[in-house]
């Protein structure tokens, strides 16, 4: 009785928050993604451009080449002994998350695409020690766009090392040369230990064509193969 009544001013009208715009924002106030990862839209077209997720990368041994599709969490700069710059990103893919060391001739080019929430395809080499664990040291870092158009899809076969034989090799090698093409392959043989060693043939290229695939699979079921 006697009282005001206080009436809320309307909100203005905004547009919905994008898959992408929501994912950042979920990160920004939660510290990590909530309702979806925003690489889960790009997944097919990652699985064409990389050679490895995060996972599979962080089981490989030193030195081993490898290409991944991440979303970059954070970048601390620094400065080498020489004074020059350079940093540390952290990547995240479905799979997991590594810590990348970008020395500085490649952190002058990178520079504006290792941000904060961006997609991009890093190029690097596995560096596995002891008292640090693995981490990858960049040699290239695109954007999803730039890697595109730059890099061809990848044959990839992963076969455990109890399978391995001369025989299953000379196979291998007849059903390969009949799709010849420019498609780099990379082998993945799975050790008893679980642990993977991974290398690029230095002898075949094939074609981009499912054929391929279908070929290998249905000569070696127990073979895993994809582009």
């Amino acid at each position: 009785e006697g009282g005001v009544a206080v009436v809320a001013p309307p909100l203005p009208d905004s547009p919905a928050w994008g898959s992408r715009e929501r994912s950042a924002r979920e990160k920004e106030v939660l510290g990590f993604y909530f309702s979806e990862h925003p690489l889960e839209p790009l997944r097919e077209a990652l699985s064409k451009i990389v050679t490895h997720s995060i996972a599979e990368a962080l089981e490989l041994e030193d030195g081993a080449e490898v290409r991944v599709g991440a979303v970059v969490i954070e970048v601390r700069g620094l400065t080498t002994r020489a004074g020059k710059p350079m940093a540390i990103a952290t990547l995240e893919d479905l799979s997991g998350r590594i810590e990348a060391t970008v020395f500085p001739d490649t952190w002058e080019g990178a520079r504006s695409l290792l941000e904060a929430d961006r997609v991009v395809v890093v190029t690097g080499r596995v560096e596995v020690r002891d008292d640090r664990g693995v981490k990858l040291l960049l040699s290239e870092v695109r954007s999803l766009e730039q890697a595109r158009s730059e890099y061809r899809p990848c044959l990839h076969l992963e076969v455990r090392s109890g399978d391995l034989s001369v025989a299953w090799l000379e196979q291998v090698d007849e059903t390969l040369s009949g799709f010849p093409g420019e498609a780099d392959v990379y082998l993945h043989i799975v050790m008893p230990d679980h642990s993977r060693k991974a290398s690029r043939s230095k002898r075949y290229r094939v074609t981009e064509d499912e054929r391929v695939v279908l070929a290998l699979r249905e000569r070696f079921p127990f073979l895993r193969v994809g582009w």
